[in-house]
């Protein structure tokens, strides 16, 4: 899979254990780009192409943008809908313990309106969305520990949602060297592909679990 944009020669070509940092020296271009993208992850057209064997698929669809690391949501709309689309699978595959809890459900029904003087009527068609919507099912995150948040939310992006790349902007800004060496780590065990985007340039550390590529454009906008 690859990363193009009409602007530049370059092109991002994404590998297992391999580090993309993008560098954009000059505030204005630094700028400039991070709008399109997110105008891009909303649907609009831009520079930024996404390919997959040398055929343009969508970009909003394939990719996610993180813009604020500060305001990570692990249990947003998009997730929630796709647990609980994993969920309903699992009734699907188990339909027989299904069955067996609304038989009692409906039989517990039954009762309330049998010990009940009020003329009653209920609906005995059970749906397993609204059934399992009383579970009220998140994925479970410790608030306290950010780094592993940011973790286990790539990791739901890419393993539940099927995002190919995700692009987050300033991973140096918030985290210690370190705390980004385990983040690399993390996402090349997983085979996460990330784009992180940094205003500056960083002291890259070697590492033999991953290669950190980096594209310099320079305060002229000068691909280095």
């Amino acid at each position: 899979m690859k990363i193009i944009n009409n602007n530049w020669q370059r092109q991002i070509v994404l590998e297992d254990n391999l580090i993309h940092t993008i560098v954009f020296e000059n505030k204005k271009y630094y700028r400039e780009s991070i709008l399109e993208l997110i105008r891009q992850h909303k649907g609009y057209e831009g520079n930024f192409i996404l390919s997959n064997n040398n055929k343009e698929v969508s970009f909003d669809k394939n990719s996610y943008f993180i813009s604020d690391l500060f305001n990570i949501d692990i249990n947003n709309k998009k997730i929630i809908s796709k647990v609980y689309g994993e969920l309903l699978k699992n009734v699907v595959d188990d339909i027989v313990e299904y069955n067996k809890i609304t038989s009692y459900i409906r039989e517990y029904f039954e009762t309330l309106v049998f010990n009940n003087n009020l003329d009653l009527e209920y609906n005995d068609e059970i749906e397993a969305n609204l059934l399992l919507k009383l579970g009220d099912f998140k994925i479970q995150f410790e608030e306290s520990n950010y780094l592993e948040k940011l973790i286990k939310f790539l990791k739901v992006l890419v393993e539940l949602c099927n995002i190919k790349v995700i692009f987050i902007i300033g991973l140096y800004r918030v985290f210690s060297v370190k705390e980004v060496e385990k983040i690399y780590k993390e996402v090349c065990l997983n085979k996460i592909n990330i784009i992180n985007i940094e205003s500056e340039q960083q002291n890259i550390k070697k590492s033999d679990c991953y290669n950190e590529l980096v594209y310099i454009f320079d305060k002229d906008n000068c691909e280095i």
